[in-house]
């Protein structure tokens, strides 16, 4: 089941489809196994950002939203 993107999306960022089926077994993991993953994904991440985007992400991190 693929669905198309917006037409005002073609070529620009990404998109992610999930299924039910993953939703419910998302929901059957622990909170340990869900941070678990959370902190394997920012080591991750962290590994492969350049100098500029840590900083980038750093002062994003910071900064203060118009809800705040």
């Amino acid at each position: 089941m693929s669905q198309a993107p917006k037409k005002e999306n073609e070529n620009v960022g990404f998109r992610y489809h999930v299924t039910m089926e993953q939703i419910r077994e998302h929901q059957k993991k622990t909170p340990e196994e869900i941070l678990e993953w959370i902190e394997e994904y920012a080591r991750f991440l962290h590994a492969f950002q350049t100098p500029e985007d840590k900083e980038r992400m750093r002062i994003l991190k910071n900064k203060k939203t118009t809800w705040d």
